[in-house]
């Protein structure tokens, strides 16, 4: 059973996922001088979406889903939530 689910098609749908491999964890940041306003930080990088995106090379990109606050979420869903001056980077975990 998939962990995360949408119905969208069209730009910001998603088109697969698969699990990732251990090891990965998404870092938030906000630019200098700005409150991060109660936005839960990144957590382990569970797996990774096709989304639709006509401005991508081939109409679509590839994005993490991490967790944050309990829930399974990828960098467009994460910034609509908590403000789109955020930015995600996946790294390796500690």
């Amino acid at each position: 059973m998939p962990i995360i689910v949408s119905a969208t098609k069209g730009e910001g749908g998603f088109a697969g996922m698969v699990p990732a491999f251990d090891g990965l964890r998404a870092q938030v940041s906000a630019p200098v001088g700005t409150p991060p306003d109660g936005a839960p930080p990144g957590g382990l990088v569970v797996g990774w979406v096709l989304v639709a995106d006509p401005g991508a090379v081939g109409g679509q990109r590839v994005d993490p889903v991490f967790l944050a606050a309990g829930r399974a979420v990828t960098p467009d869903q994460y910034r609509a939530a908590y403000g789109a001056r955020l930015d995600v980077h996946v790294g390796r975990a500690p």
